[in-house]
């Protein structure tokens, strides 16, 4: 059963990944081209003897090629297909990675993303690769569900306080759910079969979020539909005694 679930986890991860190889392609190959100019642009600087400006375009070149090794990591990280252990996760980063990910698709689809990102680390007990699997099928849902809609907009939220499970919001302007009770049912969908999806992709969140201990809901805000993953504080005097 587990390894069925396991094969499960990764098909979706796939299909998640099919979903977004263009908006990947076009991310890796903005920052390429624009290498290239500034490549030339700091050869014809020091063509010049203007030596402080070609400094200023390898910088910008260093800075290109940081973010393709981050957009890299990350799907290297999504698609690994191996048992992640439980450990300390910077919910932060997850989400940053979540959107690196998602960027071409937001972008594409003019969705506005408002992201209240906490000044300081928040670490919840769980996996890193299967929050952001998580995530990436909420945004993608989101989208989804956006398109006809006259404002596009994702909210991403943090609460968390002493004691307490950290939340985990995203809240969309899409039409809502239709039927609460049922979204996490495996191949409910509304969508049409074989052509976005079979239904798969919340009921593998709500099995990946329960895998380290976690709770997610769905429900409806009256503008659109709210999902909220609720999750352990990280405790290192817990995790140290274990």
């Amino acid at each position: 059963l587990r390894r069925a679930q396991a094969e499960l986890v990764q098909a979706g991860k796939l299909s998640a990944l099919g979903k977004m190889s263009a908006g990947i392609s076009h991310e890796l190959n903005q920052p390429l081209m624009a290498i290239r100019q500034f490549t030339s642009n700091a050869a014809a600087f020091l063509h010049r003897d203007a030596p402080d400006r070609a400094a200023e375009n390898l910088a910008r070149i260093d800075e290109m090629a940081h973010r393709m090794s981050r957009i890299i990591r990350n799907l290297r990280a999504f698609v690994r297909n191996e048992n992640e252990p439980m450990g300390r996760v910077d919910i932060r980063a997850v989400v940053d990675a979540a959107l690196d990910m998602m960027t071409e698709r937001l972008r594409k689809d003019e969705i506005t993303v408002d992201w209240t990102r906490p000044p300081q680390p928040v670490f919840v007990q769980g996996g890193e690769v299967r929050l952001g699997q998580v995530l990436v099928n909420l945004m993608t849902n989101a989208a989804d569900a956006m398109r006809e809609s006259p404002e596009r907009r994702i909210a991403i939220t943090v609460e968390h306080a002493d004691g307490a499970p950290v939340r985990l919001s995203l809240r969309d302007t899409g039409p809502g759910i239709d039927e609460p009770d049922k979204i996490f049912d495996p191949f409910y969908t509304t969508k049409d079969v074989g052509g976005e999806g079979m239904g798969l992709g919340l009921s593998i969140s709500y099995g990946l979020v329960q895998s380290f201990g976690g709770r997610i809901t769905g429900s409806n805000t009256g503008s659109g539909a709210e999902f909220t993953i609720e999750l352990d504080q990280w405790n290192d005097a817990r995790e140290s005694a274990a």
